[in-house]
């Protein structure tokens, strides 16, 4: 195995976070999970969401920003809707969204778009040529709540309508010294979000740790932008969050 004998920290949330451990496992790594934020269905909000669900068929691109979207929405779609709406264009952004999109969409006859459609990033997204025509389109974004805006309004900039539906919220986690110094023996670090980056960076600090000399894999150029200015020296972006492209980087350095 290449990474035999790597000491990998995978930081993504739960549940995705044991698959990939479990996955760089298989490829001979070492991995230790240290989740930098923890997932939440907005229980409190079900009656907008459902109403929001309910008006699917009006939408002519319907986004899924995370796997964790995919799983919360396509839950609500199948509650909602037992015959899906002809007509929608479906993209998951990524390749882990898309294939999961797609995964978990079978039975209710979702396609979405290949990532050589959608990209890895939003974006990637947005210079896509079905994304440049898109004036009095409606297009719904699935997302966790708050997080970045970029997508919605470069959308609305070129014309179209835009609902950002939140279905979940991103928790950070406290963690208390021991559990961040059994993390130390780690050499890599892979970060999957710009958000779990800062969140990571805190639990740092507030234990006066210092990793800014570890490798750290990276999901976007954007997030490598992040690492670089908060410190981090040794910064490789992996074009993906997905594990396939995590463990690529990986094997090429």
């Amino acid at each position: 195995m290449q990474l035999s004998g790597k000491h990998i920290l995978i930081t993504r949330p739960q549940p995705e976070n044991q698959v990939s451990c479990e996955r760089f496992q298989q490829w001979g790594a070492n991995t230790l999970p240290l989740p930098m934020m923890k997932i939440a269905a907005l229980t409190d909000q079900e009656a907008y969401i459902q109403s929001q669900i309910f008006d699917l068929d009006l939408y002519d691109k319907v986004i899924f920003i995370s796997k964790n979207a995919v799983r919360h929405g396509v839950e609500w779609i199948e509650d909602c809707w037992p015959m899906l709406p002809v007509g929608i264009t479906w993209i998951g952004i990524g390749k882990g969204t898309s294939h999961f999109l797609n995964e978990l969409g079978t039975d209710l006859g979702i396609q979405a778009l290949t990532m050589d459609q959608s990209g890895h990033t939003s974006e990637e997204l947005l210079n896509q040529a079905c994304m440049h025509n898109v004036t009095g389109q409606k297009i719904l974004i699935m997302a966790g709540e708050g997080g970045r805006s970029k997508l919605e309004k470069s959308l609305i900039e070129r014309g179209a309508q835009v609902n950002h539906l939140p279905l979940y919220s991103r928790n950070k986690i406290d963690y208390v010294a021991e559990q961040v110094a059994e993390a130390e023996s780690c050499e890599v670090i892979l970060i999957t979000s710009g958000e779990g980056l800062e969140n990571l960076v805190d639990t740092l600090s507030q234990h006066d740790t210092n990793w800014f000399n570890k490798l750290i894999i990276t999901p976007s150029q954007r997030v490598t932008d992040i690492a670089l200015q908060l410190g981090w020296k040794n910064v490789v972006n992996a074009n993906g969050a997905d594990d396939d492209s995590l463990y690529a980087t990986l094997t090429q350095l």
